[in-house]
Order: C-alpha cells, then structure tokens, then sequence
C-alpha cells in the first residue's frame, strides 16, 4: 500500500489538480477570534510545507489558495498563528486529489526521517515516555498540544488545539492518529493496535483510517488514541539516549528562540533547524523566516564575531557527527536532513569540516 500511495504522491507533480472547495479558519475583520493580536506564532515550515513536499504540492499554491502571500512576504516565510496555519492545511487538502492523503502523510512522517524534532518520540524507551517528551516540544511543529493520561488502566492520548477558539481540521486530526499508530509500531517492531480511537470528523473521514488504526474511530470533540498499559509500556527498539540527549538540547533552544531574547548566531541555528525540514539553507531563506533584511543579519553575526557560512558549516556539522556517530541513518537521509541536494555534496561538506569522509567518521567512531 504505501509504494502504491507514494507512487501517486509524487505523480502529482505532474497533474492539474482540480481545486476543491476549503474553509478559512479566519472570520475576517475578527481579531479576537483568529488571535491576529496573539504573540503565538508557529512555523509553517515545519507543518505544511513538509506535507506539501510530500504530496507533491507547491508550497506557493497553497499559501495563495490560503491567502497567506502577503503576510508571509511582509513577517518572514513560516511564521503565522493558529488560524491562519489551520487556513494552510484546509487550503493544501483542497489542491490533493489524493483520496488517502491522510494516510500516506502519517506513514511518510513516522518512516521519516522527515521532521527531527519526531526523535522526542522515538528515541524514548516506550511510548509513555515518548509522550511526555513529544508533549513539551510540540508547540514547535504547529498549533496544535498532545495530552497523555491514564484512564481505567489505558493510555490515552489526545491531540487539540493550542488556541482554545479554534478546531484542529478534521483531516489534520486524523493525521496525527495515523502518525502516532503508525510510530508505535515501527518503534516496537510490534504490530501494536489502538483498543480505541475517537475523532472529531465525519463518519467518511473516520472510515478513511480505520483500516490504517485497526479500529473505527467514534465521534468524538478532539483525535483520541487508547493504548493497553503492556503497549504503552512495551520497550522500543528505536530508543537512543545518547542522540536524545543532544537532540534535547537543540528543542530547547528552539523553544527559548521562539519565546526569549537570543543571540542573533542562535536564532539562526534555531531557524536553520526547522528550514532543513523543507531542504532549504540559504541565508535568503534565514532573513525571510525571521523578518529581517540580509544587512541586519550580517551586522548583527558580525557584531557576534561570526558569519552566516559559519553558524551554517557549524550546525551542519555537529548535526552530522550526531547522525553518524549516535544513529544508524544512512549517509543519503542525512545528506537530506541537513538540506544537501545530494550525498555527494554532503561528503564534500563533511570532508572539508573533518578531513575524512562520513564513512571514514562513521567507522572510526
């Protein structure tokens, strides 16, 4: 099924795609409601533009349908709040003509590697503690908060809206349940299943994954998951505590980032962590993403004693070095996660940063 739907997925690239009709989450004129005037703002980068990646959909496509191309060229690429990143995902659901998109997404995101900041999840012992790592970090992949509690001997977990005034779309929703069902399995290498879903989507929406889930999700006001305590509890095999401990780090930057006053160098290593997501890198992508003129960011580096090529070479490296020498990924998905047009370009890189090529690293520990 999956090689079917990424077969699909990437013949998109080449079709007209019939518009269909979408929501806006925004009540125009109402500021209260959207949050306009909120001080939360969150990375479209890291949510929508990898699923349009995926899908085979042009970013721009979707920001125009969303209405979102002037704000965005006006504040930086990737920030908006909670409605107007709701507006993004209904917008890039209507240029899909791709009846299982839900699905292919959720699969595609769990056999990542595509978003890092996932590894809070998979790189825990089990799922109970992959949770309550995902749950404070999540803020960075969108507006949207994951809830674990535990209920007459199950593991529930819930997924709803940052902004209490907004619904998560339906189809957003249901992403998350096959994200998470999917992650369970591939972490354990157990075919583990759900005894119970909930889902606030129509019953159409609700049997398009329950094929996926092994169970029909029921009405419900937010994305539900219910685990059995030895599933919840069951060791995974992806666990790696020592490429957590580093990744751990690098979240909380970026949370500190996003809500404090930082260095300008940390900022642009923050950035650049989300912008690899969507294979960008340049210092062009950087001023847009923070709002500034290239200028300023040069002064401010300079100010720092550092250049953008330096803060770029530097987090790439020590990205690699963690990739190489604390997981089993191979050269070609790191080459990718750090936004390398290929692995020879990143063998390169590494050479001139190390002396050695990334086999070479690899092997000598």
């Amino acid at each position: 099924m999956f090689n079917g739907l990424q077969n699909r997925s990437n013949a998109l690239q080449n079709l007209f795609i019939e518009p269909r009709p979408w929501h806006s989450c925004i009540s125009r004129g109402d500021e209260e409601r959207t949050g306009l005037n909120n001080d939360e703002n969150y990375s479209l980068s890291m949510g929508t533009e990898v699923c349009c990646r995926i899908l085979g959909i042009d970013p721009e496509a979707m920001l125009s349908r969303a209405g979102l191309t002037h704000l965005v060229r006006a504040n930086g690429d990737v920030r908006v709040n909670a409605a107007q990143y709701f507006d993004a995902w209904n917008a890039m659901e209507s240029l899909t003509d791709n009846p299982e998109f839900v699905t292919h997404l959720g699969i595609t995101i769990a056999r990542g590697p595509v978003i890092p900041a996932f590894f809070s999840l998979t790189c825990a012992p089990n799922l109970e503690t992959g949770l309550k790592r995902l749950s404070l970090y999540k803020s960075l992949l969108g507006p949207t908060q994951v809830r674990y509690y535990w209920d007459e001997g199950l593991l529930w977990i819930e997924h709803r809206s940052a902004d209490t005034k907004l619904e998560v779309p339906p189809t957003l929703g249901a992403l998350h349940l096959v994200y998470f069902a999917e992650a369970a399995r591939l972490a354990t290498a157990h075919p583990m299943r759900p005894v119970a879903a909930k889902l606030h989507a129509s019953r159409k929406e609700r049997h398009a994954i329950a094929g996926h889930l092994g169970v029909m999700p029921e009405p419900g006001e937010c994305s539900t998951l219910a685990y059995a305590a030895e599933d919840a509890r069951r060791p995974f095999i992806s666990e790696n505590s020592r490429l957590w401990a580093d990744f751990e780090q690098d979240l909380k930057c970026q949370l500190e980032a996003q809500r404090a006053e930082v260095s300008m160098a940390a900022r642009v290593r923050s950035t650049l962590m989300e912008l690899f997501a969507i294979g960008r890198s340049s210092a062009t992508d950087v001023c847009l993403s923070i709002g500034i003129s290239r200028s300023t960011l040069q002064r401010a580096l300079s100010s720092e004693g550092t250049t953008f090529q330096r803060v770029l070479d530097e987090t790439r490296k020590d990205l690699a070095v963690r990739y190489l020498t604390k997981s089993s990924l191979q050269i070609a998905e790191i080459a990718s996660l750090l936004a390398y047009r290929d692995p020879n370009s990143f063998a390169r890189g590494f050479r001139r940063w190390t002396g050695r090529s990334p086999l070479e690293f690899r092997a000598r520990g």
